[in-house]
């Protein structure tokens, strides 16, 4: 089971990418897998019947994907979505709607518009993951609904009432425990790294890899690595490495009925014992009882 780095296709414009997805038919089975972007995604949940329940895995949150949920995620946060079935009909119609943002465009419009300097902390928090209030998600309904179809101009106007809808916003919560990635301009050479350390993790995470490996990658030394992960990921190569793996094995347990012994393996811990007490330590649950919350 191979990772993904979603690359955000953007028809209107490269700076933001409006998309509804609508369920008006019975569906088996509705997954999108383990997965991170550069771009911030903002997501609702539209399901006034709740015919299409599911839940959400935003690094080491699990929630629910249901009606008068709304969350918004930062750049490079892991996430995944799963239905085990929807009852959906023309009459009876769930959707979700989403919105993906540039984040160079977003910092650059702040620059230019002092007005607009709120979204700046509201991107800080998003890097943690954040669940929005209700009041928020029945304000961004209307403005994420049917957006899709608006001319690039129309669309402009629409991003800018989101954005200070979601700096409004003083009840959104964080979800995860540490942030994953903070901002990072394009075209700088710590990018370019970044993006291959991503990559070669997703890559060969099933492997017995060290830091060294990715120093050899990178070309960089091993003080440069460390420095790297802990200032752009808030974390250490290990924790970085092996909460990558915990997310993969989540995937697995939702996706497949394969033993946790052969998850554990696939995922890349040689150890049963000690896969099982960090999944337990960084979800709260165990492998088993994890997959029952989808069974």
């Amino acid at each position: 089971m191979r990772p993904t780095i979603e690359r955000v296709q953007k028809d209107v414009s490269p700076s933001w990418h409006f998309v509804d997805y609508h369920c008006i038919e019975p569906k088996i089975g509705v997954q999108c897998g383990w997965h991170y972007h550069d771009e911030i995604e903002l997501v609702l949940y539209y399901d006034p019947h709740h015919v299409a329940p599911g839940k959400i895995i935003i690094d080491d949150y699990v929630g629910e994907a249901a009606h008068g949920n709304a969350y918004l995620t930062g750049p490079g946060l892991p996430h995944m979505l799963t239905r085990v079935a929807s009852t959906a009909t023309p009459e009876r119609p769930s959707s979700s709607h989403v919105l993906w943002l540039d984040q160079s465009w977003i910092q650059s419009l702040v620059a230019t518009v002092p007005a607009l300097s709120a979204v700046s902390d509201m991107l800080v928090r998003a890097n943690k993951g954040l669940m929005l209030s209700k009041a928020t998600f029945d304000a961004l309904y209307p403005l994420m609904n049917g957006a899709s179809q608006l001319k690039p101009a129309a669309q402009f106007v629409r991003v800018v009432e989101i954005l200070m809808l979601l700096c409004e916003d003083k009840s959104a919560q964080t979800l995860t425990s540490r942030p994953f990635c903070f901002y990072v301009a394009k075209d700088t050479p710590i990018l370019d790294k970044l993006e291959k350390a991503q990559q070669f993790i997703a890559d060969n995470y099933n492997e017995q890899i060290s830091v060294q490996d990715i120093c050899s990658h990178l070309h960089m030394s091993e003080s440069s690595v460390y420095r790297m992960f802990e200032k752009h990921f808030a974390d250490s190569f290990s924790d970085h490495l092996k909460n990558y793996r915990l997310g993969k094995a989540c995937e697995m347990l939702v996706r497949s009925n394969i033993p946790v012994s052969v998850v554990a393996e696939r995922v890349g811990f040689s150890n049963l014992s000690n896969f099982n007490r960090q999944f337990k330590t960084t979800k709260g649950m165990t492998p088993t009882d994890f997959r029952k919350l989808f069974g």
